[in-house]
């Protein structure tokens, strides 16, 4: 090797070093996205298999909603779903999962356009969404004082309360999150329970006509001509992937209406059984509590989440915390679980930390244990992680304390480079390495001139 070609290669060594020392690339998301076997429809213990209905378009294609801002004169438009009349019946809701080019939906329609029907009222509260899921389809959504229609996105739950006139349709269609397993419980509240009724507080108390729905159904199969399932006025229904054979997963209503509390009831549940909880998504919505996967456990069990750090031991000083959840569960001892979660890039950057630097912590007794944490992916704007816990008090997301060895004990901490991450792309010592590689090409050097 001549002088020459050593110092390109001391320049291209040097550099690639440096570059992976800056880059911090992340590794490649491996894990599996789950097996979704199918949907089913649940209410007061009855379960039926069901099958989304399908479209070549969007969601909001599908429902078409108009009004005078969406459309103009000469074209019907008459604060309703005109898409979806085919399936509309007098006096009756219908709720079906829409599957299209963006995804799948949870759709909902409240009476008949152009139908024999005086109006109504309706109020749905639907708690154990994904953080992500919101309203895509608002029916109605419009500028001016004769919209009435509430319509509600907090942390674990989104709803709305409607009311409608003669001839006319609400509803709406909520997405996000919905690609892979979940559990929803619908609360109903129609005509004189409905939040809308005779409210005196709204433009027009009287705007339903004292119209009523008398018929819930849940629809099912071909697009243009779905099977029917007859739904209770009066009580919840829950709509999850999975069939009827696997454990039940419901969702208490939102008792206060802020969303700071979330209680999961799971039943039926067997030892092999992977049962999948959606809980709040934690005390900052700058790292955020994506999902929990419970295994080990026999029968039946409860599970309540709450955006409350009161209960929780306090966080060591010298760290950096981001967010917490509580947990409580007196039916959960011997099960384990997977938890996933999410914390916002900027927030990394601003706190001067590497995403490998985050870890999980549980709360046993009255200290926080922390737990082995891998990132798993990274988007734009965040970083994905998931650990593994067997204690149900109360979860902590903040910077680690110490390097976890495999076996999820704590090492020395006696590392020159910072606690350097296993990740790929993520080691300080990247540079280092490079070095070391140009000092054995010295030493060939020397050995080859002499």
């Amino acid at each position: 090797m001549n002088d020459k070609s050593l110092a390109l290669a001391l320049v291209a060594l040097v550099a690639f070093g440096g570059l992976a020392a800056v880059a911090q690339p992340v590794a490649a998301n491996t894990t599996t996205p789950p097996t979704n076997d199918g949907y089913v429809v649940e209410q007061a213990g009855d379960c039926h298999q069901i099958e989304a209905l399908s479209s070549s378009g969007t969601v909001e294609a599908f429902y078409d909603y108009r009004n005078h801002e969406t459309h103009s004169e000469g074209v019907d438009r008459m604060y309703s779903s005109y898409g979806t009349e085919h399936l509309q019946e007098d006096n009756t809701s219908v709720l079906f999962l829409h599957q299209g080019t963006d995804g799948l939906s949870l759709v909902m329609i409240h009476d008949q356009v152009d139908g024999d029907t005086t109006g109504g009222v309706a109020t749905f509260e639907i708690s154990g969404v994904p953080a992500e899921t919101e309203w895509v389809v608002q029916d109605d959504l419009y500028e001016g004082e004769t919209n009435m229609v509430e319509w509600y996105d907090e942390d674990g739950w989104i709803g709305a309360d409607w009311i409608w006139s003669e001839a006319r349709t609400d509803g709406g269609a909520i997405q996000g999150g919905l690609n892979d397993e979940f559990a929803m419980t619908i609360h109903p509240a129609f005509n004189e329970d409905a939040a809308l009724y005779d409210d005196e507080d709204i433009y027009d108390p009287d705007f339903h006509e004292n119209g009523t729905i008398d018929d819930w159904e849940a629809l099912s199969g071909d697009v243009d001509d779905p099977d029917s399932i007859d739904l209770s006025l009066e009580e919840p229904v829950t709509i999850r992937t999975g069939t009827c054979d696997d454990p039940s997963v419901s969702y208490d209503q939102p008792s206060d209406g802020d969303g700071d509390e979330l209680t999961a009831t799971i039943e039926g549940a067997d030892a092999s059984d992977e049962v999948a909880l959606q809980p709040l998504t934690g005390t900052d919505a700058a790292a955020t509590f994506d999902g929990i996967a419970v295994t080990d456990l026999e029968g039946n069990a409860s599970v309540t989440f709450a955006n409350d750090a009161d209960g929780l031991p306090a966080a060591p000083s010298d760290i950096e915390t981001l967010s917490s959840l509580a947990v409580s569960s007196d039916s959960l001892e011997g099960s384990s679980a997977t938890v996933t979660f999410s914390v916002d890039a900027n927030t990394l950057e601003e706190q001067h930390l590497s995403p490998d630097e985050i870890a999980l912590y549980e709360a046993d007794g009255d200290e926080w244990e922390q737990v082995p944490t891998e990132v798993t992916d990274q988007t734009g704007a965040e970083y994905r992680y998931s650990a593994e816990i067997t204690s149900f008090e109360g979860l902590m997301i903040a910077e680690q304390q110490d390097e976890l060895t495999d076996d999820g004990s704590a090492s020395s901490g006696d590392t020159d480079d910072g606690g350097a991450s296993s990740m790929p792309g993520f080691a300080a010592g990247g540079a280092l390495s490079a070095l070391a590689v140009v000092g054995a090409l010295l030493v060939a050097r020397g050995r080859l001139q002499r």
